[in-house]
């Protein structure tokens, strides 16, 4: 570790104290001195040893803290409602995907042409799976990997705001041409549509792709 990546965490953090601002997280001193994320750890674990009183060992566990008030103790409410919400929009979201799909032309097809009966199904289905499963992803990817490099987080960021964009643009013209009865949909959407299976692939291959290499420079860094 370089030592001038230790004085500009130290630094960070004597600021923020200073200030009476919360001490910066990890995340935060990548981007301020441009370190990599096991860099960053091993300053703040020095820091740590460099705080610790005279005669603890760095083994040695810190005191439990002890509450400030009776009500922080206070249990968290449960996200059981969520498991209503969450299938609530899905059953919404799903039915409005596959209506889109099959005004633009996805539909039942036989996988397995000239074999027997074949095998039937409806690829209105993709739709939904691919752009929702990639934006359920994305997040992800954005919200719980604190060891992705800055350039990784901001591929899952923007490719997740355009997949809800994607995915509101897709509800609003399946509800829109529901609502007005239009048998097949005009051929700008078609295109647009046909497309995003397409996109979803590319985008899903090139975010594995930027989480791998960044799980792998970590290993090797450790």
């Amino acid at each position: 570790m370089s030592v001038d990546i230790l004085d500009q965490v130290r630094q960070a953090v004597a600021e923020a104290r200073a200030t009476g601002d919360p001490r910066p997280g990890r995340p935060t001193l990548v981007r301020m001195t441009g370190a990599t994320d096991y860099q960053v750890r091993k300053a703040l674990a020095t820091l740590a040893d460099d705080e610790r009183p005279a005669g603890a060992s760095a083994g040695e566990p810190e005191p439990p803290t002890v509450p400030a008030s009776p009500g922080a103790s206070a249990r968290l409410p449960r996200p059981w409602p969520l498991i209503f919400i969450g299938l609530a929009a899905a059953v919404a979201i799903w039915g409005g995907w596959v209506r889109l799909g099959e005004l633009t032309g996805f539909g039942p097809i036989n996988l397995l042409p000239g074999v027997g009966g074949g095998f039937t199904l409806n690829t209105a289905v993709v739709l939904p799976l691919s752009v929702e499963f990639y934006s359920a992803y994305a997040l992800r990817v954005l919200l719980a990997s604190d060891r992705l490099s800055e350039r990784s987080r901001r591929f899952a960021r923007r490719s997740f705001l355009a997949s809800l964009v994607v995915g509101g643009g897709a509800q609003i013209a399946s509800h829109i041409m529901a609502a007005a009865h239009v048998a097949g949909a005009p051929w700008p959407v078609t295109t647009v549509v046909a497309c995003v299976p397409l996109l979803v692939i590319g985008l899903a291959t090139g975010l594995a792709t930027l989480v791998k290499r960044d799980t792998s420079a970590s290993g090797d860094q450790r």
